[in-house]
This record gives structure tokens, sequence and C-alpha cells, in this order.
């Protein structure tokens, strides 16, 4: 499990368009790992960032990893049905997603809508 305090040292900084934190990109057992930390953030910066990081999620051989503060309601509301979601407890109460592809649905979100309707 990683967290930002401790990405693997040849993590990339990746220069991702419209994103409002660092976006880090690491490989671990054939996967690329595309994270993130949005877990100082407030609201809509969450949801912003995760929907620009799973337009990044394209192939089984990439995931896409979010520190949050807490679960991220709205954005998993949206994109739930489309990707397989591990949940994770970190210390401190933060919560660590990582979004997997998922064959034949994650190709089928919108991800146009980058913010919350409330």
């Amino acid at each position: 499990m990683m967290t930002p305090d401790n990405y693997p040292q040849e993590a990339k900084l990746l220069h991702v368009e419209n994103a409002t934190v660092p976006f880090f990109s690491y490989i671990r057992d054939g996967i690329e790992y595309i994270s993130f930390d949005t877990s100082l953030c407030a609201p809509p910066e969450p949801m912003v960032n995760a929907m620009i990081a799973l337009e990044l999620l394209d192939n089984a051989h990439k995931k896409v990893v979010m520190i949050n503060h807490r679960s991220p309601i709205g954005l998993l509301a949206k994109v739930q049905s489309f990707y397989d979601i591990d949940v994770t407890e970190l210390e401190g109460g933060k919560l660590q997603l990582i979004f997997s592809y998922k064959e034949g649905m994650s190709d089928k979100v919108d991800l146009s809508q980058k913010h919350c309707a409330g």
C-alpha cells in the first residue's frame, strides 16, 4: 500500500493538464499506477482531480490511486459501475481508493462533468 509520503523512489511527477494537485506515476508488477493526494483539498477538487485521473485509465495495465480525507460519495455515485474500486483506510483516517479498469465498462463512463451538481 502506497501513501504520498512513501511513493517508490522511481515515481515520476506527471504533468496532467487542469490537475490541482501533483500526480505521480510508478510501475509495480507490470501495472502503471497513477497516484495523487486530495486529502487536504476542499470540494470540488477531489472530484475534479479524480475525474481527470480516470481519463488516463485506459487499459487493464493501469490503476489510479487516490488518497482522500473521506469517502468521495459524489464521485463514487458517478463512477462505481464503471471501475473496480478497492478502498483501504490509512493511518490518520484517510482513505486510499484504487480504481481499476473494468473491461467492457470503463470505456462507457462519461467523465466530462467534473463537478458536483449540488
